[in-house]
């Protein structure tokens, strides 16, 4: 996020122009970040700051906005293609065998033909950086993916000072935009993503092609995470390593799907826990107060792993001025935070992989991040 653009809540004419203006710039380099700041300025909210690392709001995001963006310009975003690559092995740290990595368990909900897998998520962020109290604004999200993922996704989204589960500090006092994505897209290529006519999906734009050929390696995880030059929003300079915050967005993207194997997943998890400059810690509480294990980058935000099922359930980005020091050693565990176990429950039958949460969570929100995000997973009948 940046300090200079804090804007109110647009009129119908400065919405317009600005989507106006859009169209206007749209061309060959347009990426995820442009296309989220769009909309969330529009929405009164402040946009992230190209990220270093990464600090997007994740593909669910980019995807909402993406559609919206290209729905209301006619224009097109341009995903950069990052195909699945044969990675030379490479060692593993020895933050891959850490307490609590060992007891990871990539449980997978059972799904039927003409069933979806539902993944809702709630989140915050910033919306004004420069008030005084500092404020915010919440998202929630709901993607429907069927049994067989090369069909129609579902994606509704809306801004909200509600979302599910989270209790958004601060909330902004002026009402909340009503803004409402709801679009399907085969395979997970929605409008607007467009990627060229062999596009595979990407770290940044992961489908469901992209997701489904991730191989069970720890080592050839790690490699990619390590070393994938294109589809990240912000790439590095050829030749460099990506820092330990663009890998936890690369990972973040794909499991906040909830279409990843549990075995993908594990070794997903284990190959973030083996990049120096990650910290893993037992115990961590996610956004929604759910224990998992934390895999915080010195440098950038913190994912939280579920132990029974290796999904993904949190999210945090610390504000700006809380990212500071070396950090810790990748070799090293943090003492857990706590030691009640998360276990899955199954309310009125259905099958979910985390309990069902209060509409308000009596779980004190975090200040000192500017954004945290939650993700629960279940099996539907229908994609509504």
């Amino acid at each position: 996020m940046t300090d200079d653009n804090i804007r109110q809540i647009w009129s119908d004419a400065e919405l317009d122009a600005a989507l106006a203006h859009l169209h206007d710039d749209v061309g060959d380099d347009v990426d995820l970040t442009f296309a989220r700041t769009s909309l969330l300025t529009a929405a009164g909210a402040e946009p992230e700051a190209p990220p270093e690392p990464a600090k997007s709001r994740g593909a669910w995001r980019w995807i909402a906005v993406a559609a919206a963006v290209a729905t209301l310009t006619g224009g097109l975003v341009v995903a950069t293609q990052f195909a699945n690559r044969a990675a030379a092995p490479a060692p593993i740290a020895p933050a891959a065998t850490l307490p609590g990595l060992d007891d990871l368990r990539g449980v997978d909900l059972p799904i039927g033909p003409g069933e979806f897998r539902l993944t809702t998520s709630s989140s915050w962020m910033e919306a004004d950086k420069g008030s005084i109290p500092t404020t915010y604004v919440g998202t929630q999200t709901e993607l429907w993916i069927p049994a067989d993922p090369a069909g129609d996704w579902h994606l509704h989204s809306t801004l909200t000072n509600t979302p599910t589960g989270l209790q958004v500090p601060t909330p902004r006092m002026e009402p909340v935009p009503v803004h409402i994505t709801d679009t399907t897209g085969a395979g997970g290529i929605f409008p607007g993503m467009y990627g060229g006519p062999d596009f595979l999906g990407s770290w940044d734009a992961p489908t469901a092609l992209f997701v489904t050929n991730l191989p069970a390696d720890v080592q050839a995880l790690r490699a990619q995470l390590i070393d994938a030059q294109r589809g990240l929003g912000t790439p590095v300079r050829r030749g460099e390593e990506n820092s330990p915050g663009a890998a936890v967005q690369m990972v973040r993207k794909t499991l906040e799907l909830g279409l990843a194997r549990g075995d993908v997943r594990v070794a997903l998890w284990r190959a973030l826990a083996g990049i120096d400059g990650i910290v893993t810690t037992p115990g961590m509480p996610s956004p929604d107060g759910r224990i998992g294990i934390g895999f915080t980058a010195k440098d950038g935000g913190t994912l939280i792993a579920d132990q029974a099922t290796a999904q993904l359930i949190g999210y945090t980005l610390p504000r700006k001025e809380s990212i500071g020091g070396t950090g810790i050693p990748s070799s090293k565990v943090l003492p857990p935070v706590s030691s009640t176990p998360n276990v899955p429950r199954a309310p009125n039958g259905t099958a979910i992989m985390t309990p069902n949460l209060p509409p308000h969570s009596s779980h004190p929100p975090e200040e000192r991040n500017s954004m945290a995000e939650s993700y629960t997973y279940s099996v539907t009948k229908t994609d509504r």
